[in-house]
């Protein structure tokens, strides 16, 4: 389900850990490689718990499932802006990372998190904010078009497909996995196996971003 983004584009998807494409941006990324160019940055490894490097292989191997090449998906992976809640990000490195990659990548489109980052975590957090920073010192016509995840409430967000009636009341770009497509994120998922412990498989049957995504443009 699609309302504003036309085919054809290369649309690149900004994400704070390894998992984040299954947890929260499946839908999304599921529909839009189908006739677009999607392409996926992780800032970090997932290193939290030293796994970092098997996680990359997970994230690999979730994105392929999600029907996307490996030389579409980049992951940082610098000590600079780790996979920890307890540690600020040093925005001016991220910054020109972020910079970087653009300018290899070009994408049309960026779709990322917005500043409650759906979960509350810091590192989901920072990545909208470092991208609004780089987004003010730009000039509009030199910038992709940029839209949030939209966070909603707690209630919300984990009554599964009864939350459809509200997300398309909206006007926002909204994107809902059919039932194929449902179980082609649940396959991603389990994907990431360091990953799959009991409280996530409660998310992934309650959880309405494994079937809708909704997202809000972002106007600077």
């Amino acid at each position: 389900y699609r309302k504003h983004i036309p085919t054809g584009c290369k649309i690149l998807f900004i994400i704070a850990h390894p998992d984040d494409e299954c947890l929260f941006f499946a839908p999304a990324i599921i529909e839009l490689s189908l006739k677009n160019s999607v392409h996926i940055l992780c800032i970090t490894s997932g290193d939290y718990y030293g796994k970092g490097a098997l996680r990359k292989k997970e994230l690999l191997e979730s994105c392929q499932i999600l029907g996307l090449p490996k030389q579409n998906v980049e992951i940082f992976d610098d000590r600079s802006f780790p996979d920890d809640p307890h540690i600020s990000w040093d925005f001016e490195k991220l910054q020109h990372h972020l910079s970087a990659h653009l300018g290899i990548v070009q994408p049309d489109y960026i779709l990322t998190f917005d500043e409650e980052g759906v979960s509350g975590h810091p590192n989901h957090i920072a990545v909208p904010q470092v991208l609004k920073q780089m987004f003010m010192e730009k000039r509009p016509s030199q910038l992709p078009k940029l839209y949030h995840l939209k966070t909603v409430l707690l209630v919300r967000k984990y009554i599964s497909f009864l939350d459809l009636p509200l997300s398309l009341l909206t006007d926002h770009l909204t994107f809902v996995s059919s039932l194929s497509n449902l179980v082609l994120s649940m396959r991603a998922m389990y994907a990431h196996r360091t990953q799959f412990v009991w409280f996530r498989i409660l998310y992934i049957i309650f959880s309405r971003y494994m079937i809708m995504n909704t997202f809000i443009p972002v106007e600077l």
